[in-house]
């Protein structure tokens, strides 16, 4: 692959990125070697504006095994309820 067909890639997949409405989450291993934190924190200020979890001692994908990992995902996606005041 070129340098050129590269950029082009991914400037197309930047256009697609930020054109997502949805509420997104980036999980990301801190050891990532595919994605970089540089990558992950333009993730957070274009498109969808993910919310950004990273977890030490892990590489690219975390698993969802360990319990912060689950804890990161239900908690985006059920967030706690507010109480309100009687």
């Amino acid at each position: 692959m070129t340098p050129e067909a590269s950029a082009a890639g991914a400037l197309q997949l930047w256009q697609l990125y930020d054109r997502i409405r949805a509420r997104t989450l980036l999980l990301r291993g801190a050891q990532s070697d595919l994605l970089a934190p540089e990558t992950a924190e333009a993730m957070t200020r274009r498109g969808p504006r993910a919310k950004r979890v990273e977890f030490e001692g892990v590489g690219h994908a975390p698993t969802l095994m360990a319990q912060d990992q689950v804890s990161a995902v239900t908690n985006f996606l059920l967030p706690p309820q507010e109480t309100v005041p009687a």
